[in-house]
């Protein structure tokens, strides 16, 4: 019984180190190749970064230029809503004028008939 248990312990072990050794050999394979793209890499990410930076750019002015675009159209349209209400409110007031104007000439009236019939 002891002897199979002893077996057991030497299979493992050596299984163990084996794994150990080709985890090390694959990890020395991949740090070699990771240094070859390291170099290729590296002009890679520049070109990369470049392009970003540059779609940025074009992004962040076109986003600029909206901005100011639909602020001036704002602006505009406030403008012209002042400018009509401004134009509503003088005519407003010449309408005003216009109707107190009226009542006075309707109350003149009302006080003359007033007097009339206080004299028949």
């Amino acid at each position: 019984m002891l002897r199979p248990l002893i077996k057991l312990f030497f299979l493992t072990k050596a299984a163990v180190e084996i794994g150990r050794e080709r985890v090390e050999d694959y990890l020395d394979t991949l740090t070699a190749r990771a240094d070859e793209y390291k170099s290729s890499g590296t002009d890679r990410v520049q070109e990369a970064k470049e392009y970003v930076k540059n779609v940025c750019s074009e992004m962040s002015q076109k986003v600029w230029q909206r901005s100011e675009s639909l602020e001036n159209q704002v602006r505009e349209k406030i403008r012209r809503q002042v400018a009509d209400f401004s134009l509503g409110a003088l005519g407003d007031t010449t309408e005003i004028n216009e109707l107190r104007a009226e009542i006075a000439t309707l109350r003149a009236e009302i006080s003359e008939l007033k007097s009339m019939r206080a004299t028949v």
